[in-house]
Order: structure tokens, then C-alpha cells, then sequence
């Protein structure tokens, strides 16, 4: 007779064995992600702040409140898969979150604050994929991903965006018989006066239909490729959407009175055509839709086998590691922020040179509409019968609250009920022998029309994008040479005709950019 013993031992499954003494495992996967994503929020919590003063205050941002939660529901959703996972850090991902680090700090030195939101956000995906390791971070590649959607981003697309909507608009109304007359994104039709403001870009469209075509597409598809087709087509839709939008909305104001299209009416018509579209869009996305379960050879863990944890003694040392490098970077800001001001910026008159003198008046009531610069000189010049002024706005020691380069700071804002900008381009030409390029406008009031022209000057560059400036400033500032940045703008009236005004502003800032640069770089070095 058999040993009933030894027939139970060998039936009974052998008990799983752990890699050492519990004490020495350290929690789970999701409890770890989530305590570095509290850890990175709570470091940087100014940078925090300004993204959540954001979505508060503007209606097209307004997403990011959902945003970290829908990740931790992601991550949640997601904890079998990742509970099965063994967690081992990846060293060079410490790389990442020093890098992520310095980008921050040049964002902050130069009042970029989508850079520093962009750095901070960009720290949680090296700080998981540092202490969990490199399978983990895959698994989570595109929740992670989804985090970046909480920073307001994106605003330099809006005045393209604009120029689409005008393009498209009037277009579909030229096609649809209507008579139509338009200057920049301003039109008329006999019925009325239109005009393509920010707010009808479609750029509120893009951002929620992108966040929620991403979110969908993630949850409903297992192929990559159809969750990039669909994320695409999420992108392209909306645009397509507001250009119809604006063009029934002008139309059943045309049709059916003003005041049909007018105010909340124009609102509430917006959204609900927005609402529309999309829905149809997922309702035919859905009929693609895969079956939402684990996909076939996924790492999940039959549900016997026992769930991985992580190591303390290898998570610890890369843990503190991370921690240091994440924490070093604001407190190296704290000494940078606290640093003297330079003396009182002044910037003296323009000198006058090859043939331009400066007179005493004003030529124009318009100003750009510019706020917080150090300084500001307006000067006029005339030459061979000529008039030209030039304004010159520098900007020193900056902040969030003061600098040169943010979306209050332009020639014409929306707000400005006396003067609209009814055009806008580039111009390139070669001066002294250097390839020199400016943005260009038409402002108009009741009265008066003027040719403009604008760039900015960064320690001695010029440059007339955005992008290029914000680079030459934190250059300038990598380099110890302070963050000053000068709008310069110079302008005439254009009763002799457009292409002579802007011919008359090109030979002025070929003549005078030499006396401008002198007149800034002494400025800068008070």
C-alpha cells in the first residue's frame, strides 16, 4: 500500500517561491507609478499651478481637468497586466529626467512656460521608465503618452487656423452666388459685416476631438494601425467640421437675419454641429471597433500564478536617484530667480543715419498692443519726403506676467475696437549682403491705413518667428548675456499705395538697423 503521505505531497503544488523575505519587497506596480506622478505634481508645483490657472480661466484648456484622471483610470484599468510584469529599473532612463530637468530650467529663465510644463510633464514618463524598467514603461506607453494632453499647448496654430477658416468660408460663399468683399478675415456681404475671430479658428474643436479620438481609439482598437488611423482622422475632421460651421453660420445669418447667427445663438449653433460630427464620427469608428479583451500573447499571468512586485533592494538606490535628479533642478532656480535686476534700462534716441532724421510729432495714434516691456521709444523719421516711425519695446528681467514674447503681446488685439488688422504676411530681403525677414500687416482704422513691419532683436539677432526668438533668448541666457528681447516696429501709411509704403519700410531698416542694434546693445549692457 502506497504511502498516503507521499501521494499527497506530490499532488499538492509546491509552494511559490520568493525571491527574498517579504519585508524586502517594495509595492506594487500602480501604487509606484502613481506615487512618482504625486512626487513630480507636488515638486514642481508652480509649474502645476500655471497649468491649472489655465484651465480654469480658458474654455479651450479646459480638458486638462479630466486629464489625470483618465490616466489613473487607464492605470488602473490596466493592473492585472502590469501586476504580472517584473518591474527592474532601466538605468539610462535617468538620462531622460535630467535632460527633462534642464529643459525646465531654461523654460522658467526665459518665461516659457509651456516649455517648463512640457519639461515637468516629460519627467513622469523617465521617472517610470527608470525605477520599473523599460517592459513596464511599454505597457504603459500610451497612458503615458495621454499625460502630455494636459498642457495648454498648441495656440501658435490658432492665427493659421484663422486664415483656413477666412479662406474657406469665403470661398463657400463666393460659390454659393453671395456677393463678397474681404480684407485679411474681415468680409462683407450684403446683408452684414463678418469677420473670423479666434474663437472661430476651431482650435477649441481640434484639441477636445484629438484628447477624446485618442482616448477612443485606445480603448476600442487593438491594431496600432487603426488606432493611428482613427487619432488622425479625429485631428483632420474637426477642421473640416468648423469650416462648414462658419460657413452655415454666416449663411442662416444671411438667410434668416443677423441675429439669428448672433451671440449665444452663433455659440450653442457651434457646438451643437461640433457635437454632431463627432458623434458620427465615433458611431462609424465604432463599427470597426476590435473586442476589447488582452491581446493574444500578452504578458497577463494565468490567474495561479503569483503577482511580480518589486525588488526593494534594486528599486531603492535608482528610486533616490530619481528623486535627486528631479529635485535638484528648482532648487537651482531658487538662487537664479532671486538674482539682482540689472541697473535702469533706458534706450536713447535713435541717431539718425544715411539721410534719416528724426523729427519732433506723431504720425499715428496706433500703438502695437504691447504690455509690460521695461521701456518703450517711439521716434519718427523722414527722408526724401518720407515718413516712417519706429517703436521699440524691450523687455529685461522677464516674467510670466511681463515678457516679450506671449499671445497678449501682438500688433492688434482682438480686443481693439478702433483698429483691426485687415492683413498679414512675411517679407524677406537681403540687406547688407544678410538674408533679413519681418512679419508684415495692414492696420486700418476709420481714417487711416499703415503698412507695418515687425521683428525682434535677441542680444544682437534678429528674427521674425516666435520659436527663433525664444531660442536666441535662452541661448542669450545659457551664455550669461540676460534674457532682453526688443520688439521692434516700424510703420507708414500707405495713402501712396501699398507696395511703395512697403517699399519705403524696407529702405528704412536697411538704412537704419545699424543705429537700432547700436542703440539696443548699450541699452542691454546698463
Amino acid at each position: 500500500m502506497p504511502d498516503q503521505r507521499a501521494t499527497t505531497a506530490l499532488e499538492s503544488p509546491p509552494p511559490a517561491i520568493a525571491d527574498g523575505p517579504a519585508a524586502a519587497r517594495g509595492p506594487g506596480v500602480v501604487p509606484t507609478v502613481v506615487l512618482l506622478l504625486a512626487w513630480v505634481l507636488a515638486l514642481y508645483f508652480p509649474t502645476t499651478l500655471s497649468m491649472v490657472s489655465i484651465w480654469y480661466r480658458s474654455e479651450t484648456f479646459v480638458h486638462g481637468f479630466v486629464v489625470f484622471p483618465i490616466f489613473l483610470y487607464l492605470l488602473w484599468r490596466q493592473r492585472d497586466e502590469l501586476a504580472a510584469i517584473e518591474a527592474a529599473p532601466c538605468l539610462p532612463a535617468l538620462l531622460g529626467i535630467a535632460g527633462a530637468g534642464g529643459v525646465w530650467l531654461i523654460g522658467e529663465r526665459v518665461s516659457a512656460a509651456v516649455v517648463s510644463q512640457l519639461a515637468m510633464i516629460a519627467m513622469i514618463p523617465f521617472a517610470v521608465w527608470a525605477v520599473l524598467g523599460t517592459r513596464v514603461a511599454t505597457a504603459l506607453g500610451i497612458p503615458l503618452a495621454f499625460l502630455f494632453f494636459a498642457v495648454p499647448f498648441g495656440e501658435f496654430l490658432i492665427p493659421r487656423m484663422m486664415d483656413w477658416t477666412a479662406d474657406f468660408t469665403v470661398t463657400a460663399i463666393r460659390l454659393s452666388g453671395v456677393p463678397i468683399y474681404r480684407e485679411g478675415n474681415y468680409f462683407q456681404i450684403p446683408t452684414g459685416r463678418w469677420s473670423v475671430v479666434e474663437a472661430c479658428s476651431g482650435f477649441r474643436y481640434l484639441i477636445a476631438s484629438f484628447m477624446v479620438g485618442c482616448l477612443y481609439a485606445y480603448l476600442s482598437y487593438r491594431s496600432p494601425l487603426r488606432r493611428v488611423a482613427f487619432a488622425a482622422v479625429s485631428l483632420i475632421v474637426p477642421i473640416f467640421a468648423n469650416w462648414l460651421r462658419a460657413y452655415m453660420t454666416v449663411m442662416i445669418g444671411h438667410v434668416f437675419g443677423n441675429n439669428a447667427a448672433d451671440g449665444m445663438a452663433h455659440i450653442v449653433y457651434g457646438w451643437v454641429f461640433f457635437g454632431v460630427v463627432m458623434a458620427l464620427l465615433f458611431w462609424i469608428g465604432s463599427r470597426w471597433r476590435e473586442d476589447d479583451t488582452p491581446i493574444e500573447g500578452s504578458s497577463t499571468a494565468p490567474p495561479s500564478a503569483p503577482r511580480a512586485s518589486l525588488d526593494s533592494t534594486r528599486r531603492w538606490p535608482v528610486l533616490l536617484a530619481v528623486v535627486v535628479l528631479s529635485a535638484i533642478w528648482p532648487l537651482m532656480q531658487t538662487p537664479l530667480a532671486q538674482a539682482p535686476r540689472g541697473g535702469m534700462l533706458e534706450l536713447g534716441r535713435i541717431a539718425d543715419q544715411n539721410g534719416w532724421v528724426g523729427i519732433a510729432g506723431q504720425s499715428s495714434a496706433w500703438r502695437p498692443d504691447l504690455s509690460g516691456a521695461t521701456f518703450e521709444l517711439t521716434q519718427i523719421f523722414v527722408k526724401d519726403g518720407s515718413a516712417v516711425t519706429l517703436h521699440v519695446a524691450i523687455y529685461r528681467d522677464q516674467t510670466r506676467e511681463a515678457k516679450a514674447i506671449t499671445s497678449t503681446n501682438q500688433l492688434v488685439r482682438e480686443g481693439n475696437n478702433t483698429w483691426k488688422q485687415v492683413g498679414a504676411g512675411t517679407a524677406s530681403a537681403v540687406i547688407d549682403g544678410l538674408q533679413f525677414s519681418a512679419r508684415t500687416a495692414e492696420i486700418a482704422d476709420s481714417r487711416q491705413r499703415l503698412a507695418v513691419w515687425q521683428w525682434f532683436w535677441v542680444n544682437g539677432r534678429e528674427t521674425s518667428s516666435e520659436f527663433l526668438a525664444k531660442l536666441y533668448q535662452a541661448l542669450s541666457v545659457l551664455r550669461g548675456h540676460g534674457d532682453a528681447v526688443a520688439w521692434i516696429v516700424v510703420y507708414t501709411p500707405t495713402e501712396v499705395g501699398t507696395s511703395t509704403a512697403s517699399a519705403v519700410l524696407q529702405r528704412f531698416t536697411g538704412d537704419m538697423r545699424g543705429a537700432i542694434d547700436a542703440a539696443l546693445r548699450k541699452a542691454v549692457a546698463q
